[in-house]
């Protein structure tokens, strides 16, 4: 599982998402844009703060790289990766 996290694809991955849930947003429905936006944000708070303030990563650095990446991002900085 740890090469998968490491993988660019995982982060390409996220990115897909998110031009999904544009796409959604542009036809009305942005529901599924709302649920990576809000989860991402949420993972942020619970898990991606502390992971930065560890690892002295600045709060400027780790939040747009939670709020794109999500788990794909602090998980491997977290497991010293």
């Amino acid at each position: 599982m740890n090469k998968i996290l490491n993988d660019p694809n995982g982060k390409a991955i996220c990115v897909l998402l998110y031009s999904i849930g544009a796409f959604c947003a542009a036809k009305k429905k942005p529901m599924p844009l709302l649920l990576l936006m809000g989860t991402h944000a949420l993972e942020f708070l619970v898990i991606g703060w502390k992971v930065a303030k560890d690892h002295d990563i600045p709060v400027s650095e780790a939040l747009p790289n939670c709020l794109a990446f999500g788990f794909t991002w602090w998980l491997p900085i977290k497991k010293g990766e």
